[in-house]
């Protein structure tokens, strides 16, 4: 992919998520809301378990769906919450990115098995999480 595709992508996705928090907005004012926070995460749990059939019944272009309607879902809680959805995106991730640095510098040997691997990555992200 070159630059000028990578741009487009991210202005995309950018106006994408403008308009996912204006819809939201919108069918809040006209009154489709929750009466609290509890609410929509239920709403989330309802995704998750959506999700979960879908990766069950192995259909992709449903999958894809719920995986959006648990975005979006989620994007109304910090929109509900009145927490910018972006920031709370841009505080996981340096969180994330933080503590995988710290996992990648206390790797010693990567075991071979993939479960071994994952359990053994797990061990250490738990250490650094512990840590802070």
């Amino acid at each position: 992919m070159n630059l000028h595709g990578e741009i487009n992508d991210i202005n995309y996705s950018s106006m994408l998520l403008y308009k996912a928090l204006e819809i939201q907005k919108e069918a809040s004012d006209f009154g489709f809301e929750w009466n609290d926070a509890i609410g929509i995460l239920n709403k989330i749990r309802e995704e998750l378990d959506e999700i979960e059939q879908e990766i069950n019944a192995q259909d992709v272009g449903k999958l894809k769906k719920e995986i959006g309607d648990l975005y979006l879902v989620s994007l109304h809680l910090a929109q509900y919450l009145k927490l910018d959805p972006m920031e709370c995106l841009s505080l996981s991730y340096e969180t994330f990115r933080r503590r995988w640095k710290k996992v990648q510098s206390l790797v010693t040997v990567l075991p071979e098995s993939p479960g071994e691997r994952l359990e053994y990555l797990e061990s250490l992200w738990t250490k650094v999480k512990q840590e802070e």
